[in-house]
């Protein structure tokens, strides 16, 4: 017990400090992209850190309902996606913008685990058929790749965004990407069921 405590602590220090440094370049890339009046840029950069103290509260405040390992991935994508792709220029890299689907793919696959556990309260899971587990996070993954791009075309729409482009097919590809990242999490998750058929991986996951 007193292991798992040391444990937990260790991971919660480990995702503050991922969130401080992915917040602190964060408001070094919108000091940046006002600089150059960019004002879109600087717009999108102080949603990203409001939307970022928003989970940060929410995990301080009740106690840390997301597992740390889930909210420094989401961190880290944040890291890459803006600080990386929009402030950086990473978006002119070929392929980096479907890295970053499969990436958010494979951390969206894993948040439909969290939230299945959740709701079955942590009892039931153990008991699913593999085939349903797999299936039911494969189309999560996808479906929450198609309200992505819905977001996407909003901010285009709204803010004047360049998220989507003008090509359709980006579209298509980003959600064949994050299909790809949600069907990677789900054969990981099935494989970890596997090895531990006492249900003891899903006790042992941090909260």
């Amino acid at each position: 017990m007193l292991m798992k405590s040391m444990q937990n602590r260790r991971a919660v220090a480990v995702e503050r400090i991922v969130y401080w440094s992915v917040q602190a370049s964060l408001l070094a890339g919108i000091i940046y992209m006002y600089s150059q009046d960019n004002g879109t840029k600087v717009f999108m950069g102080f949603l990203t850190v409001a939307v970022m103290a928003a989970i940060a509260l929410v995990q301080r405040h009740l106690h840390y309902p997301l597992p740390s390992i889930f909210a420094g991935i989401v961190y880290v994508f944040v890291f890459f996606s803006v600080v990386v792709g929009t402030f950086g220029g990473g978006y002119r890299i070929d392929h980096f913008d479907d890295f970053l689907h499969i990436f958010s793919g494979i951390w969206i696959g894993y948040a439909s685990w969290i939230i299945l556990r959740r709701l079955l309260r942590n009892g039931g899971a153990p008991h699913l058929p593999d085939a349903f587990i797999a299936l039911y996070m494969i189309c999560f993954s996808l479906a929450a790749a198609a309200v992505w791009e819905l977001l996407e075309f909003a901010g285009d729409k709204l803010f004047s965004f360049t998220a989507q482009g003008r090509d359709p097919d980006d579209t298509m590809i980003d959600m064949i990407m994050g299909l790809i990242g949600g069907s990677i999490t789900a054969i990981a998750i099935v494989k970890l069921r596997h090895k531990d058929k006492s249900g003891e991986f899903h006790k042992k996951e941090q909260k």
